[in-house]
Formats: C-alpha cells, structure tokens, sequence
C-alpha cells in the first residue's frame, strides 16, 4: 500500500509540473502574441511615378514603398538610371530603368539623421545636422562613404550647393562655408559671415570666393535683381526664400512678399517687361490651378466654360467668355491644394508640388496668364521633394 501511495503521489506531482509548465508555455505564447500585436510597424516612406511625356495630361503610373520613413528635410536626387532618397539615417539607392516599376537596390547607414543630398557627377553629397559626408556612386549598387567633414563650432547646416569642383554650405547661423572636392575629400577653404542674411537674395559661386547679392529696397525695381536676372554661378540657397531653383534660363523663387502669391519669377534682364521697372513676375499656383479647372471644363460656371482667367489682389478670379459674359468666383488661400512643398525646373517646365497631395506644371516661357498646363491629384498627402527625369516626375511622400 505504501509503494501504490508513494507511486501515485509521484504521478501526481508529475502531472501538477506537467500542467503548469505547459500552461506558462501557453501564457507565455500569448504574452508574446500580444506583444507583437502591440509593436506598430515602422514608418515608411514610399516614391510616387508620374509620366509627363504629355505635360497636359500627367498620370500616375508607379509607386514604390521605401524601407525607412523620410522627413520634410529629406529628399530624392537622379543621377543617370538610379534614383537616391535620404530617409532617416540612411541613404537609399533605388533603380529607376523601368520607372513604371521602380525597385530599391541597398542602402547605406549613417550615424545621424540625414537631410538633403546633391549630385556631383559620381558622388552624392549628403548634409546631416552638423556634417557633410562624401559617397561615392560609381557602383550604384555598392555606394561608399569616402569621407565626412564638420562644421566650425558645431554650427546645424541650413542649405548647400554644389558647383564645379566647390561645395558651399550655409549653417543656420548665417555663416557660408566653402570647400573643395577631391576625389576622395572635403576640404575647408574659408568661412564668412553673411553681410544681411535679410537682404540675400543670391549668392554667386567663385571658385573659393563667393558674392553676396542684397536688396537695397526690397521691391521689384531693385537693381538686384536685375543681377539676379544674369543667373550666372547662381547657387540654389539665400538668406530670403525657402525654395530657390536656377538654371540657365530660368530663376525661380518661393515669394515671401505676398503670401497670395506662391512663386517669384526672375525675368531675363533683356526680357519684354509690362513695366520697364520690373524685373520679377509674381505667380499664385493654386488660383491658376482653379482657373484652370474651369477653362478646361472641369469646373463649370453657370454659364458654360469661360475661355479667359484674370486673377486680382483679393482673392478673386474673374472669368470672361467669347461672348463677352463676365463672371466672378472667389477661393480660399491654400484650401483647395494646399501650400507649396517644392519644385523643380527642367528645359523651360516648372513642376510643383502642394501639401494636398497635387503636382502642377507650368511653361516658364509662356506669357503669365498662359503658363499652367496642367495638374494631377497624387492621391497622397504632403509630397516632401520632387526630382525630374526625362518623360517622368518621382515625388518623394510619407506613408499616410
């Protein structure tokens, strides 16, 4: 009897350890169970594909989810087939040969957040908060840091530029940094301390020197811009505008003059004026996008579509038919695409993207009230960068 006792008392316990060790299996599945439903899937960023082939009709034909979420200080750069996209901490690589089917390649990891990166022909030049790293593209596929470099006195960087063989860095105290570029490096030339950083309109790159535009007077008949209007060494930064974009043909501001106009357009100086005093155009995209709506049909008037728009000072926009019938719609500032977030220039073409998602083109060398073509819903909100191939427009967004 003692042995039948002994046996099942020790069955017994076996069982009690049996139960509870697969019951704190059981406990322990559902801890970790739950605990995985509680992790959020990180933040992603993704690269919208427009074709412009036909700039009056534009249509989304790729998309493509990035692996790690970009930021607004963050952007996309082209270089031959190759796409490059800061986000976060990395530099991203992405292969743009098809671009209805744009794939990410690699990336390469950075200590920092990164925020904006330039092109200088095999190498990308990227800023993070207070350095400038040196990486070389030759193989897309294998991109290597060459070099880094930091500011003096650990100034944050604001905007850079390349041009040539020189690299021009403005902080956020208003100090302009000058360095060459080797092959493998980033050199310090020289620091100067911008005259009024309120006055700058421009600033000309030479070699290891650089000239300092200002406005005198600060209006339209200010003989900087007349300067401006040369758009020689121009680099693509001032102390004035948030958004500077220059080519050889073309100078393109956003306006902080008049928050009812979103862009400034700096005429060539031996340019046909409607005042001999001007040297600028003032631009409002999204009233221009309206009116475009309804000269094209897509927004109606009562009485049928208008073949002519005139915009005024108070939010208005006055619509004239061939039959001399006149007509008259207010809008509400940035309520219907929203404030702009970038643009580029190629060849005579603006491109412009809004915080609602939408991308406009306009003719630069078309008279005022002729230059938008066209514009497109990206069905996405608050578009961070755009960058501008041949027949096609990537627009750098975050995840919704």
């Amino acid at each position: 009897m003692q042995f039948l006792y002994a046996r099942t008392s020790l069955t017994f316990y076996i069982l009690i350890l049996t139960l509870t060790f697969n019951i704190g299996c059981v406990i322990s599945v559902i801890e970790q169970n739950q605990e995985a439903e509680t992790i959020e899937k990180p933040q992603e960023s993704y690269v919208t594909v427009v074709d412009t082939s036909d700039t009056k009709n534009p249509i989304v034909v790729g998309k493509l989810n990035l692996p790690f979420k970009s930021g607004l200080n963050n952007n996309i750069v082209l270089s031959r087939k190759y796409g490059y996209v800061t986000a976060d901490k990395h530099l991203l690589v992405l292969d743009i040969s098809n671009p209805q089917q744009p794939s990410y390649i690699t990336s390469l990891s950075f200590p920092g957040k990164l925020d904006k990166a330039h092109i200088s022909q095999d190498k990308v030049i990227v800023s993070g908060n207070e350095k400038i790293y040196l990486i070389d593209i030759s193989n897309p596929h294998e991109p290597v840091l060459q070099s880094q470099v930091s500011l003096h006195h650990s100034n944050s960087i604001h905007e850079f530029d390349i041009y040539g063989s020189y690299l021009y860095v403005l902080d956020v105290n208003n100090y302009l940094h000058i360095y060459h570029l080797t092959d493998d490096n980033v050199l310090l030339v020289k620091t100067d301390e911008l005259q009024y950083p309120s006055d700058l309109v421009g600033v000309l790159a030479k070699g290891a020197e650089a000239e300092q535009i200002m406005l005198k007077y600060k209006t339209s008949s200010d003989h900087g811009w007349l300067t401006l209007s040369d758009r020689v060494n121009l680099l693509d930064f001032n102390g004035v505008h948030h958004i500077v974009r220059n080519t050889e043909d073309h100078l393109v501001f956003s306006s902080p003059r008049n928050q009812c106009r979103d862009i400034s357009v700096v005429l060539d100086a031996d340019l046909k004026r409607p005042f001999i005093w001007g040297y600028m155009e003032d631009y409002n995209i999204e009233a221009n996008y309206l009116a475009h709506l309804y000269l094209t049909g897509k927004r109606t008037l009562p009485r049928g579509t208008p073949t002519e728009a005139y915009l005024d000072k108070r939010n208005k926009i006055q619509f004239v038919s061939q039959d001399q019938w006149v007509e008259t719609v207010e809008y509400q500032e940035n309520q219907l695409i929203g404030a702009i977030t970038d643009f580029q220039i190629l060849d005579s073409l603006l491109f412009v993207t809004n915080s609602k998602g939408f991308l406009s083109i306009l003719d630069l060398d078309a008279p005022v009230m002729k230059r938008f073509i066209s514009g497109i819903s990206l069905q996405s909100s608050n578009p961070t960068s755009i960058a501008v191939g041949e027949n096609h427009v990537y627009v750098l967004s975050p995840q919704e």
